[in-house]
C-alpha cells in the first residue's frame, strides 16, 4: 500500500541563509527594537537559552538577558532543536510554528521538550519579527456590540481591526438555515473516517463520531452557493476591497460540529489561532466567518474570543481571569466573524449528550498571496491528518511520538 504524505507543499520563499542571517540580518533587527522586546517576553520564559541545530550540524545559540539577546555559536542552551536549514528558514517565515514542525515530524528535540518550545515561541517572534507578547488590553469598544449587514461598514470593519472579531445579527433566514442543516447532516451522515475530508472523535460512550467535514461545496450546489454570497462577500470585505474565497484550498466550506461527552480527539479547540501550526505570512490576515446554524451558548460549547489579540502571541496558550475574553451568545442565522490570528478557543458542551450538538458553518476569506502559494487540493490542516480522521491535540500526539 503506497504512503500518502499529508503533509502540506509548503510556498517556496526565498531560503534564507542561515550564517548569513545571523550575522547580518538578526543582528540588524534585534538592534532596531527587537532585542529589547524580545529579552522582556524571554524575563518570563521558562528557560533563557534556545539553539537552533541544523541537520548539517551548524548551530546557533540566544541568550536572553536583561536588555536584550545575544547570539553565540554552538548549541549550549537549555533548549536545542534540530531541523534541517529549509525548515529553519520555513520557520524563520512563519510558514512553521512549533505546532507544524512537531506535527510534520520535521524537528527533533535533542534537550527539552515541544512544551519548552511553546513556551518560547513568542521570543522567537519578537526576534524575528517584533511581535508583541499579549498582555492584557484596553478596549476603546464597547465588546458586547453587536450589529447587523445594515450597520455602517466602515465601524464594522475598525471594530474588526481592534477587537479582532464581530458578531452580526440575523443574516441568514429561518429557511435558509433549515436548508443548510439538512444539507449538513446529509453530508455528516456520509463521512467516514478515513476520508481525510472529516474530523473524528470519540465520546464517552466509546463511539467514533464525526466533528467536522471540509469541502462540503465539492458535494453540495448549496454550499458552493455560498461562494460568492453578496452577504458573505460585504463581510469578507471588511478586511479589504482585495479579500476573496478561495474553496478549492484550505478546508474549503467546512462544519465544526461541537458534541458533548468527547474524551478523546481534537473536538473541543482550546484557545488557538487558525495559523496555529503554520502560514502565517500568507494567510493572515484571514477573515473567518461562521455561520452559525444552532443556539450559540455555554450549554453547547459557545465560542470565546480574546479580544484585541489579532496583532500579538501568547505563550503557551495562556489566557488570564483578567484579561477580555468575550463569550457569543448567538442565534441560528446569526454570523460571527474573526480574523485567524485573534486567539479564540471553544470549551466542552455541558448539555446533554442527546442535545445534538452545536454546527457552524466557516467560510474563509483571503488576500490574493494565499491562492498564489497555496496549491488547489492542500491546506495547512492536511498535516493534522496522522491515523484516519482522528486528529489527535498536540498533548496526544506527542505522547505518541515519545
Amino acid at each position: 500500500m503506497a504512503v500518502v504524505d499529508h503533509a502540506p507543499r509548503l510556498p517556496l520563499f526565498d531560503t534564507l541563509d542561515f550564517d548569513d542571517f545571523h550575522s547580518n540580518d538578526l543582528p540588524r533587527r534585534l538592534a532596531e527594537g527587537n532585542g529589547a522586546l524580545a529579552a522582556s517576553i524571554g524575563s518570563g520564559a521558562l528557560v533563557k537559552s534556545f539553539a537552533w541545530r541544523l541537520t548539517d550540524g551548524r548551530s546557533v545559540t540566544y541568550v536572553v538577558g536583561d536588555d536584550g539577546v545575544e547570539i553565540r555559536p554552538g548549541d549550549d542552551a537549555e533548549l536545542v532543536v534540530e531541523v534541517s536549514e529549509e525548515n529553519w528558514s520555513n520557520y524563520v517565515a512563519e510558514l512553521w510554528t512549533w505546532v507544524g514542525l512537531l506535527y510534520a515530524e520535521a524537528a527533533e528535540m535533542i534537550r527539552g521538550d515541544f512544551g519548552l518550545f511553546e513556551d518560547f515561541e513568542p521570543v522567537l517572534l519578537a526576534m524575528y519579527h517584533g511581535r508583541p507578547l499579549y498582555e492584557g488590553w484596553e478596549p476603546t469598544v464597547d465588546l458586547s456590540r453587536s450589529f447587523t449587514l445594515d450597520d455602517d461598514h466602515e465601524e464594522m470593519s475598525r471594530f474588526l481591526d481592534e477587537a479582532g472579531f464581530l458578531h452580526i445579527r440575523g443574516v441568514f433566514s429561518a429557511e435558509e438555515i433549515e436548508a443548510l442543516r439538512a444539507d449538513v447532516e446529509r453530508q455528516r451522515s456520509a463521512a467516514t473516517p478515513d476520508d481525510h475530508r472529516s474530523w473524528w472523535a470519540t465520546n464517552a460512550g466509546g463511539e467514533e463520531v464525526c466533528c467536522r467535514v471540509t469541502h462540503m461545496d465539492d458535494r453540495s450546489e448549496l454550499m458552493l452557493g455560498l461562494i460568492g454570497d453578496h452577504r458573505l462577500d460585504a463581510i469578507g470585505a471588511l478586511g479589504g476591497d482585495d479579500f476573496a474565497a478561495y474553496p478549492e484550498r484550505g478546508d474549503g466550506v467546512s462544519v465544526v460540529i461541537k458534541l458533548p461527552s468527547i474524551v478523546e480527539g481534537l473536538a473541543d479547540l482550546p484557545w488557538h489561532r487558525d495559523c496555529g501550526t503554520g502560514g502565517h505570512s500568507i494567510t493572515c490576515p484571514t477573515v473567518s466567518i461562521g455561520i452559525q446554524l444552532d443556539e450559540c451558548s455555554e450549554a453547547n460549547g459557545q465560542l470565546h474570543y480574546l479580544a484585541g489579540s489579532n496583532k500579538s502571541s501568547n505563550r503557551a496558550r495562556e489566557v488570564r481571569d483578567d484579561w477580555p475574553t468575550v463569550a457569543i451568545s448567538a442565534s441560528p442565522g446569526d454570523v460571527t466573524v474573526h480574523y485567524g490570528h485573534t486567539m479564540h478557543g471553544a470549551p466542552p458542551p455541558t448539555a446533554a449528550p442527546e442535545s445534538g450538538g452545536r454546527r457552524t458553518i466557516y467560510v474563509g476569506y483571503h488576500q490574493p498571496i494565499w491562492a498564489e502559494f497555496i496549491p488547489p487540493g492542500q491546506g495547512y490542516n492536511d498535516i493534522l491528518f496522522k491515523d484516519g480522521g482522528r486528529i489527535k491535540s498536540p498533548e496526544e500526539f506527542q505522547e505518541q511520538s515519545s
